[in-house]
C-alpha cells in the first residue's frame, strides 16, 4: 500500500471530532517527528475553545530563502466514528455507513506525503511551514485562535476542498448567522384555541414565503433549524425559533439580505398577529484572491508540470484560508480528490489522491527555484 494511503487509513480510523482531535494530533506529532520536521509544537487553542487539542505547527527548514505554508484541519463531521476505509477499484470509501473524513484528513495525508517526497528528492528548497488546525468545522476556530506571528510565509495553501486535482478555490463568501424568535399566545388547545395564537404557525408562514436556497450566483441562504413548543400537544404554541445562515461573496449583498430577512419576518408576523425579535451575528469573513496573484500563478504552474488543467473558481463554503487571508497570508483552497464530503457517500478517487503529495512537493520546489516570480 502506498504510504499516503496507509497514512490516510491510520488517520481516519482514529476516532475524532471537533473539540476532540486528540488521537489525530498525537499521530501527527509522531509523524512530523519521523519526517524530521523542526519546531514541532501544539498551541493552547484547545483550552481556549473548551476542547482537548491545540493546533499543530511544524517547519521543514530550508537551504534556500523564503517560506511557503500548507494547512489542513484535523476535525471531522459527527458521523465519523468507526470509519472502516476500503479500496474498491479506483475508489476509497467507508464501508461502515459513516463519512470517510477525507474532509480533511485527505489534505493532512497529502501534506505529509509532500514533505516525504520533498526530502526524497534531495533538492534544495525554501522553508516549509505546516499547520494542522482544530475545530474548522465549528467556525474555523483553530485558525481563528492561531498565533500568526509564528508564520514567515506570505503564501499559504489550504488543502481542504472537494473536487478533482487542479481545482483552485480563489474566493469564499462572507457569512452571517440569522435568528428569528416568534412570540404567540398560549391557550388550551381543546377548550379555547381561539384565544391563542400559534407561534409555530407564524414561524411556518415566515419560512414558507422567505427567499432562501440559491439567491444568486454569489449568494445562498439556509434555515434548517426550527424549534417550537414545549412538547405538549394540548397547548397553543407561544414560542418558536428559526435559525439559519446567509452567505455571499459580495459583502453588500449579504448586508442587503440581512435587512430583507428582518423586514420579512416583521411584516409576516404582523400580518398573522404574532410578534418577532430578529438577530444576526457576523460569521466567517470572505476572501477573494485574483487569478493573476502569486499563489494562483504558482500552483497553476505546478498543475501544468503535472499535466493537469488548473481550474480557478469560487467556493460556496468557508475554510481556514478565510482566516489566513485576514492575517496577511495570501491563501487559496486546493482540492484533494474527495467528493460528497459530509455524507455517507464521501469517497476519494485513488489515482488522483496518489498525486496530491506530488502537488505539495512541486509547489515547494517551484517557489524555491523562482522566488522572485512569486513575491507579494
Amino acid at each position: 500500500m502506498e504510504k499516503i494511503v496507509s497514512d490516510f487509513f491510520e488517520l481516519v480510523k482514529a476516532d475524532a471530532i471537533s473539540f476532540d482531535e486528540r488521537k489525530v494530533a498525537d499521530i501527527l506529532l509522531r509523524k512530523l517527528e519521523e519526517l524530521g520536521c523542526a519546531d514541532i509544537s501544539e498551541d493552547d487553542t484547545g483550552s481556549r475553545i473548551q476542547g482537548n487539542t491545540g493546533n499543530v505547527f511544524a517547519r521543514v527548514p530550508g537551504q534556500l530563502p523564503g517560506a511557503i505554508m500548507f494547512s489542513a484541519h484535523m476535525d471531522r463531521m459527527p458521523n465519523g466514528f468507526g470509519i472502516d476505509p476500503v479500496i474498491e477499484g479506483n475508489v476509497i470509501s467507508s464501508k461502515s455507513g459513516t463519512i470517510l473524513a477525507a474532509d480533511d484528513l485527505g489534505g493532512v495525508a497529502a501534506i505529509l506525503d509532500g514533505i516525504r517526497k520533498l526530502k526524497e528528492s534531495g533538492k534544495p528548497h525554501c522553508t516549509v511551514e505546516i499547520l494542522f488546525t482544530v475545530s474548522e468545522e465549528k467556525g474555523l476556530l483553530g485558525s481563528l485562535n492561531f498565533d500568526y506571528s509564528k508564520i514567515s510565509s506570505k503564501i499559504a495553501y489550504a488543502l481542504d476542498s472537494p473536487g478533482h486535482i487542479g481545482r483552485i478555490l480563489t474566493s469564499s463568501p462572507h457569512s452571517a448567522k440569522l435568528s428569528c424568535e416568534v412570540f404567540g399566545k398560549a391557550a388550551h388547545a381543546g377548550s379555547e384555541p381561539e384565544n391563542g395564537k400559534s407561534a409555530a404557525v407564524g414561524a411556518a408562514k415566515i419560512l414558507a414565503t422567505l427567499r432562501e436556497g440559491r439567491l444568486d450566483e454569489e449568494s445562498t441562504a439556509n434555515f434548517p433549524i426550527v424549534q417550537a413548543g414545549s412538547g405538549a400537544t394540548n397547548v397553543v404554541c407561544d414560542h418558536a425559533v428559526i435559525n439559519g445562515e446567509a452567505r455571499s461573496r459580495d459583502a453588500q449583498k449579504l448586508s442587503d439580505y440581512i435587512q430583507y430577512f428582518e423586514e420579512h419576518c416583521r411584516k409576516t408576523a404582523e400580518e398573522f398577529g404574532v410578534r418577532v425579535e430578529t438577530s444576526w451575528k457576523k460569521g466567517t469573513p470572505g476572501f477573494s484572491v485574483p487569478h493573476d496573484s502569486a499563489s494562483v500563478r504558482l500552483i497553476s504552474k505546478v498543475f501544468e508540470q503535472m499535466g493537469v488543467t488548473p481550474c480557478p473558481e469560487p467556493s460556496g463554503g468557508g475554510m481556514d484560508a478565510n482566516r489566513f487571508n485576514m492575517n496577511g497570508l495570501q491563501s487559496v483552497g486546493l482540492a484533494t480528490a474527495y467528493f460528497d464530503n459530509h455524507t455517507s457517500n464521501e469517497h476519494v478517487l485513488l489515482d488522483e489522491f496518489l498525486r496530491t503529495g506530488e502537488m505539495v512537493c512541486l509547489a515547494v520546489l517551484e517557489y524555491s527555484q523562482n522566488p522572485e516570480k512569486y513575491n507579494i
